[in-house]
């Protein structure tokens, strides 16, 4: 198996996602007041960026997708379990996932190109 641009994003969204303590909104730990970080590690803020901008993509994604997507690289469990959380068969959960990082490489191209994305209530993105 050979790995892709999104899966790398994707693998170092899932570290940052999962480092955070509140619930994996995104948001650094900071004391405001002070403006200081309270984080460590090796985290820049460059990394932070490039984090928000798959987070932003992740949350643009349909329910199914993004369930798909977040518990492949924020869950553990074989192929097997995950496919039991989100209620379907290995093959209905790969392709998921495949058509989660397909449309989350979609939407990073769009970011970067300076397209912006909104997410609508129905959990469907559309152009701004």
């Amino acid at each position: 198996m050979t790995y892709s641009f999104v899966q790398d994003q994707l693998i170092m969204w899932s570290v940052w996602r999962l480092r955070r303590e509140d619930g994996g909104l995104g948001w650094p730990k900071h004391v405001a007041f002070f403006k200081q970080n309270m984080g460590g590690g090796f985290w820049t803020p460059e990394m932070d960026s490039a984090c928000l901008d798959v987070d932003k993509a992740v949350c643009a994604l349909n329910d199914e997708l993004k369930e798909a997507v977040i518990i492949c690289y924020c869950g553990i469990g074989t192929k097997e379990d995950k496919s039991r959380r989100l209620g379907c068969c290995v093959r209905t959960y790969d392709n998921r996932l495949k058509a989660g990082e397909k449309e989350i490489l979609g939407l990073l191209n769009d970011l970067a190109a300076g397209i912006p994305m909104r997410v609508q209530t129905s959990g469907q993105r559309e152009a701004a």
